[in-house]
């Protein structure tokens, strides 16, 4: 279910602070099959036909605490091996935020998103996130993070939208975010028990792993998707304007 307020804005799906943190000196790139290169709007996908501005502002507040962490981890971060933590920082609330991205992309019909459909979560996570009901009573949702570590690449500089990745057989969802692996389980089925003391939402405290790009099948994607167009170098090039 969509707002219902009288006026609505350009309501941006992964918030646009988070398109400029990544942005840098160069532009955004769109990777998608077939139109690597493809022009996007600089700060992130919106969509005109789901928030309001009150309500868009109510979301923006666990929005920001998402970007303090980004923009603070490297330099607050604990590291125990494979595994790092956030001292400070509610795993919990960050875990809201992620529910947060995995509704408005829900609610939207813009075709990017098409595969994230929360179904009978959908209502749910709008009271939750609106303050009707506690995240604590949505027990199917679990978020997992992992950071990206890349010899190669700055992964700070990436976002992956939000599509439907299956986990051990459990209806989930995956994201990337400014060098951040994201994944959020919405099943009954609970997530093993070995899991537990990385789950943001559970155990109330910013903890997760450490993850190679080269490993991961995202990486893979990418590396097919440019393999795939690098014949075709005007893909890359900005659209030729009239004098």
């Amino acid at each position: 279910m969509n707002c219902t307020g009288e006026k609505l804005i350009e309501a941006h799906i992964i918030p646009q602070s988070f398109g400029r943190f990544i942005r840098g000196k160069r532009a955004n790139v769109k990777l998608t099959p077939g139109r690597v290169g493809e022009a996007i709007p600089q700060l992130g996908e919106y969509d005109r036909d789901i928030l309001c501005e009150a309500c868009d502002n109510i979301l923006g507040l666990d929005d920001e605490y998402a970007i303090d962490i980004c923009r603070r981890f490297e330099a607050n971060r604990r590291d125990f091996g494979d595994v790092f933590e956030l001292p400070g920082y509610d795993g919990g609330r960050f875990a809201k935020f992620v529910l947060s991205v995995l509704w408005r992309a829900s609610i939207s019909r813009r075709k990017s998103f098409a595969s994230v459909d929360l179904g009978p979560y959908q209502d749910r996570a709008r009271d939750v996130l609106f303050g009707e009901k506690p995240l604590s009573g949505l027990g199917a949702f679990e978020v997992l993070v992992q950071r990206y570590r890349s010899i190669h690449i700055d992964t700070t500089k990436w976002l992956f939208n939000p599509e439907r990745h299956p986990f051990i057989g459990l209806n989930a969802y995956g994201f990337g975010l400014a060098g951040f692996r994201i994944l959020a389980k919405l099943d009954n089925r609970p997530l093993p028990a070995g899991y537990a003391p990385f789950v943001l939402n559970r155990s109330g405290v910013f903890r997760g792993t450490y993850v190679t790009l080269e490993n991961c099948s995202e990486f893979n994607s990418i590396v097919s998707i440019v393999r795939k167009n690098v014949k075709r170098p005007a893909a890359f090039a900005r659209p030729k304007t009239d004098p």
